[in-house]
């Protein structure tokens, strides 16, 4: 028995969709819908920038209201691996972040050097920006978290009206609040017996509001000291203030108050040059 043929146009009709279905799973497979290139151009420039620190402590020294020193903290940052397929770099610059309009920003000729160094003077967690130029004016940037906090040594001597000790919570810029404050302080009676007396002292640290924080009372005697260390937390911003009264008794007394202003340790990673790194 002979089988029936189609006619042709019929055979062309029924094969075109199973040709093209054919098709498209072997372009998917192959990739042939696409142009198969990065249609994102990619940086040229490489920013291998190292350095040794991301934190520290600024210090301060007062002494009977005069003060002494302030040591800032300084920072360093080292260009000197940074590189650009599109030609020599240009220019590096750091933005330390402790202003709200960049205007402490420190730019270098690259052609003259390729370190900035910065010292910060006020405490604060601040957000950096490093960047470098090349000579296409291709533009890269690394963001860093910098702590700063602050330490301040306070005295006053041979006093029966001590002064307060003003601290300073908020920092220069647009930045997180001090996570803590602090204090170690100790209280010495000066007079020796027998012609001194016991006397009563108190701590107050107040809030920027003039509300009472935090406390501690001590009696002291002929000679002696007493200390009280304490940390303060929800901190709020403005001035703060460390006082002492002499609640009973006539003596003098020395002071001696470490507070410090600390933040919460969210400074990012330091990127120390080592033989790894070159070999990298």
């Amino acid at each position: 028995m002979n089988k029936k043929r189609l006619p042709s146009f019929m055979r062309r009709s029924f094969l075109q969709p199973w040709l093209m279905f054919a098709l498209l799973v072997s372009c998917g497979l192959s990739g042939c819908l696409g142009d198969g290139g990065d249609s994102e151009k990619t940086n040229p420039i490489t920013m291998d920038v190292y350095y040794d620190a991301t934190s520290g402590t600024i210090e301060e020294i007062i002494q009977n209201g005069a003060v002494l020193s302030q040591s800032g903290v300084e920072l360093s940052f080292d260009f000197a691996r940074v590189t650009s397929k599109a030609g020599k770099m240009k220019s590096f610059s750091y933005d330390p972040g402790d202003d709200d309009d960049g205007s402490n920003t420190v730019t270098v000729n690259a052609n003259d050097q390729a370190e900035i160094s910065y010292t910060y003077q006020t405490h604060g967690l601040f957000t950096a920006i490093l960047t470098a130029v090349d000579e296409s004016d291709n533009t890269a940037n690394i963001t860093l978290e910098i702590r700063i906090d602050k330490q301040i040594q306070w005295t006053q001597t041979n006093t029966n009206n001590p002064n307060p000790l003003p601290i300073a919570t908020t920092p220069d810029c647009e930045c997180p609040l001090p996570e803590k404050i602090d204090i170690d302080s100790t209280i010495t009676n000066r007079n020796s017996f027998p012609t001194g007396t016991t006397i009563t002292v108190t701590w107050h640290l107040n809030s920027p509001d003039g509300d009472e924080e935090a406390f501690h009372t001590e009696q002291i005697g002929d000679g002696q000291d007493a200390s009280w260390t304490h940390a303060q937390y929800n901190i709020e911003g403005g001035d703060w203030a460390l006082e002492v009264t002499i609640d009973t008794g006539d003596e003098n007394i020395d002071i001696a108050h470490t507070v410090k202003i600390l933040y919460e340790a969210l400074e990012s990673d330091p990127r120390p040059f080592t033989s790894e790194a070159t070999d990298a």
